[in-house]
């Protein structure tokens, strides 16, 4: 297997720690042929100007922040910017306090691109702009973005950068920076430190990120992919009607790239299925939103709609799982120095001993049997004389269960002080 050394090291010790790489992940990148087919499609007519909305919807351990991840590679590879944030009870897409601005500068913050993959792309973006573009250029991006509230400010920050930037004035390139990342939190502290009355907040962020992806268009990227993982966390509001606002937020995005109000913008977010159809807080609560996502009614097992915006992710087939292991197994004995080179004897003598102590969870636990594989190759690595069966004997392998589910509340907020007569 052709990898790097720096590569495979990252690669390794991040599934040894049981987080999603940022890099490489084609390498180890089995089975959803289908799903990437159809994400590859979409964001080709993203890349040509047209709009994409999908969900991507798997149970805990299914590999929905791996497409994500997966999404964020292909994306880059077709020259699209990406923007990727998790939500939080701290970061939503819909709030007065502060919450979603928060979102929107983790997006900003993470902006990256093929030259960038990890992220802090907005600088290198907004100097390439300046750096070619004329007053007329300047006035076709203004006329592009004047339909978005922020467009008049937003032309005016880059406007401030290219005069810190002339002058050698360092501080007035960061506070542009700063705006442009949302990081202002009164209008009085932006007033005068770029003469601009207006911040990027909670109620004009998504206008802010469309701005964005107009720019970096400008630019000469092909578009903006918005990730956002975790979207399980609005069902999990207790607040009736602060979770009802962020899913009219949702709705609205929906709409915008459904009816083409914006160009160049994909918007990939991936949750749980409960997050989609719980008939208490799910999406499908909100009866705009089931309309358009509910999913189509002659879909069988094992078939999918390559044009829904619902990608549901089922779990791993044992064969996928083997070809899986397999993979990792070449990766990690790629390197000349291992001593101990993996075989196919051991790699079944550890499913088979997976499978026993997980059974039916052996499908949705990847992530465990891939750290646990690792674990068991250093262990083998660094101690020649021990026998890899005596280890299997003497080891458990936990299943990968959500740690959210033993620790949920259920109580809806706005009943709290409800009492019957």
């Amino acid at each position: 297997m052709e990898i790097s050394v720096r590569d495979r090291r990252n690669l390794l010790k991040n599934l040894k720690l049981g987080v999603v790489p940022r890099k490489g992940m084609h390498h180890i990148q089995v089975g959803r042929s289908k799903e990437i087919k159809s994400l590859i499609a979409e964001l080709d007519n993203v890349a040509e100007g047209s709009t994409s909305f999908r969900i991507v919807v798997g149970e805990y351990g299914s590999g929905k922040s791996f497409f994500l991840g997966l999404t964020k590679g292909i994306a880059h590879q077709k020259d699209l910017c990406v923007a990727n944030a998790d939500l939080a009870p701290e970061k939503r897409l819909y709030s007065t306090f502060g919450q979603a601005r928060a979102l929107y500068s983790e997006l900003v913050r993470k902006l990256s691109t093929k030259t960038k993959p990890d992220g802090g792309a907005l600088q290198a973006i907004v100097e390439r702009y300046l750096e070619q573009c004329s007053e007329k250029d300047f006035r076709s991006l203004e006329k592009e973005i004047s339909k978005y509230s922020l467009g008049f400010e937003f032309i005016q920050v880059l406007q401030a950068y290219r005069r810190g930037f002339s002058s050698g004035e360092n501080d007035i390139c960061y506070n542009a920076l700063k705006w442009l990342r949302g990081e202002y939190t009164t209008k009085t502290e932006a007033n005068r430190d770029l003469g601009i009355k207006t911040i990027i907040g909670d109620s004009n962020y998504y206008d802010a990120l469309k701005a964005l992806g107009a720019l970096v268009v400008e630019v000469g990227y092909k578009g903006i992919v918005i990730c956002i993982d975790e979207m399980v966390n609005l069902m999990r509001i207790s607040q009736t009607v602060s979770r009802k606002n962020n899913y009219e937020q949702l709705l609205r995005m929906l709409n915008d790239l459904i009816q083409g109000t914006c160009e160049h913008m994909a918007i990939v977010l991936s949750g749980t299925p409960e997050f989609l159809t719980d008939e208490r807080k799910g999406l499908y609560t909100y009866e705009a939103l089931k309309s358009r996502l509910q999913e189509n009614e002659f879909l069988e097992e094992n078939l999918f709609d390559p044009y829904h915006p619902v990608i549901r992710l089922k779990p791993l087939t044992d064969v996928e799982i083997l070809n899986l292991v397999y993979k990792v197994q070449d990766i990690y004995d790629s390197d000349e120095n291992i001593i101990r080179k993996g075989d196919t004897a051991l790699l079944e003598n550890y499913l088979t001993h997976c499978k026993s102590r997980l059974g039916s969870q052996l499908f949705t636990s990847p992530r465990n049997v891939i750290r646990g594989y690792l674990n068991l190759r250093d262990v083998m690595e660094g101690n020649i004389e021990v026998n890899a069966l005596e280890l299997l004997k003497t080891t458990e392998i936990a299943p990968d269960l959500d740690p959210d589910t033993q620790i949920e509340n259920d109580v809806d907020d706005d009943l709290v002080d409800f009492r019957l007569n």
